[in-house]
C-alpha cells in the first residue's frame, strides 16, 4: 500500500515578493493586488495591458494606473510585450539605502512632517519656519514617496488608513498622493484633513477633487489647527442655514448661492442683522421698482435703511413714508388737482355712474 498526501490547490503555487505583504499590503488597493497577483502568475508568459485587464475586470485604464504603481514601487519594469520584476534596487531597499546615507540615524516614526518638508529642496516653503500652503504649485510626490513617508510618519499611515475606512474603498495611488500633498506640503494635520472629508461627506461630495480644493483653501486662510477648523465649520454652518431661510423668505428654489450671494447674504444677516421680514420689505421694493429679483438693487436698499438705523418693519415703513406728502386736511382744503367739470360730464355720459346728490 502507498500513501500520499493530497495538497489539492497547493500542488500549483507561485511566489510572491515578501515586500508585497510587508510594505505595500496597507497601501495599495485590490486593483493593484490583483493586476500584481496575476502578472505573478503567469510569470514567464507574454501578457498585455488588454490580457491583465480582462483578466481582473477592470478598464484599460484602471489597469494601466494599477501596474503604474508597482512600476514606481520598483518591483515591476515595463517591456515591449509586458512586464518583467524590475532589476533595480527595490523603492524599499533605495529608500533605505539614501536615508542611510544622507542621516546619521534613521528617522522616528513620529517624525515632524514640517521638518521633513523643510528639509526637502523641491517642498521648501517661500517663508521659512511656516507650515502653511506653498503659494508656487509643488509636484504631488510619487508612490516611492508616498511609500517612504507613510512608513517614517504614523500621521501619514493613520492619516491613509482612517480615510480608505471613510470611503469604504481602497484608495487609488492618486488620492493617496493627494492626501500625502496636503499634509506635507500644505502643512495641515491629520485631524483637519478627516475634518475637511467628514465635511464633504455630509454635503454628498466626497471626491478627491472636492476635497483638495476645500483643503487647499483652508491652507490659504492657514487654518491648520483642529480649533480654527471648528470655527470654520461653524461659520460655514451659520451661513448655510441664513441662505436657507432666506431662500425661503424669497421663495428663491433651493439652490446653492454664488459667490456674490453668499457675499450679500452674510452682510445682511449677519454684518448688518437684519431679519428675513426686513429682506422681504426690500426684495417688494426692488420688484415694484424694477419687476424682479436684483440682489444688487437690494443691496443698495438694505445699505440705506441700515445706514437710517432701521431694526423693525415698523422703521421700515417710517422710512418709506418719510419722503412721502402728508395728506392732511390743509392740503386737501387746496385746489383740487382734477377738473370737477370734466367729472361731472362723465357721469352723464357713462352708464351706470350716477352722480352724487
Amino acid at each position: 500500500m502507498q500513501y500520499g498526501i493530497n495538497l489539492g490547490a497547493w500542488n500549483a503555487v507561485f511566489a510572491v515578493p515578501s515586500a508585497v505583504v510587508d510594505k505595500h499590503l496597507k497601501l495599495a488597493g485590490s486593483a493593484q493586488l490583483k493586476a500584481l497577483l496575476w502578472l505573478l502568475r503567469h510569470a514567464g508568459e507574454k501578457a498585455g495591458i488588454d490580457d491583465v485587464a480582462s483578466a481582473i475586470g477592470l478598464s484599460r485604464l484602471d489597469t494601466m494606473d494599477a501596474l503604474q504603481y508597482w512600476v514606481e514601487a520598483g518591483l515591476l519594469s515595463p517591456m515591449d510585450d509586458g512586464f518583467a520584476p524590475s532589476s533595480s534596487p527595490s523603492a524599499d531597499e533605495t529608500s533605505v539605502s539614501s536615508a542611510k546615507e544622507s542621516e546619521p540615524s534613521a528617522p522616528a516614526l513620529d517624525a515632524d512632517p514640517v521638518s521633513e518638508k523643510q528639509e526637502a529642496p523641491v517642498s521648501t516653503p517661500s517663508s521659512p519656519g511656516k507650515p502653511s500652503h506653498i503659494p508656487a504649485p509643488s509636484p504631488k510626490p510619487d508612490s516611492r514617496e508616498v511609500l517612504r513617508r507613510a512608513q517614517e510618519c504614523e500621521d501619514i499611515a493613520f492619516l491613509l488608513q482612517e480615510t480608505q475606512i471613510r470611503f469604504g474603498r481602497p484608495l487609488s495611488p492618486a488620492e493617496i498622493s493627494t492626501l500625502v500633498w496636503l499634509h506635507d506640503y500644505n502643512g495641515l494635520p491629520t485631524g483637519v484633513i478627516l475634518m475637511i472629508i467628514e465635511f464633504a461627506q455630509s454635503r454628498e461630495k466626497c471626491s478627491m477633487r472636492y476635497i483638495e480644493k476645500v483643503a487647499v483653501n483652508w491652507a490659504d486662510e492657514e487654518i491648520d489647527t483642529l480649533e480654527k477648523a471648528e470655527r470654520k465649520l461653524a461659520q460655514i454652518h451659520t451661513a448655510q442655514c441664513n441662505w436657507n431661510q432666506l431662500c425661503s423668505a424669497l421663495g428663491i428654489s433651493s439652490r446653492s448661492p454664488s459667490a456674490r450671494e453668499a457675499t450679500y447674504t452674510e452682510r445682511w444677516m449677519q454684518e448688518w442683522s437684519f431679519s428675513t421680514d426686513i429682506i422681504r420689505m426690500a426684495y417688494e421694493e426692488c420688484v415694484n421698482n424694477t419687476g424682479n429679483l436684483n440682489f444688487s438693487y437690494m443691496n443698495k436698499v438694505l445699505e440705506r435703511w441700515h445706514k437710517a438705523n432701521v431694526k423693525t418693519p415698523k422703521d421700515v415703513v417710517a422710512v418709506l413714508n418719510k419722503g412721502k406728502p402728508n395728506l392732511n386736511k390743509s392740503s386737501l382744503s387746496g385746489p383740487a388737482s382734477f377738473d370737477l367739470d370734466a367729472y361731472e360730464r362723465m357721469t352723464q355720459v357713462m352708464p351706470g355712474v350716477k352722480k352724487e346728490e
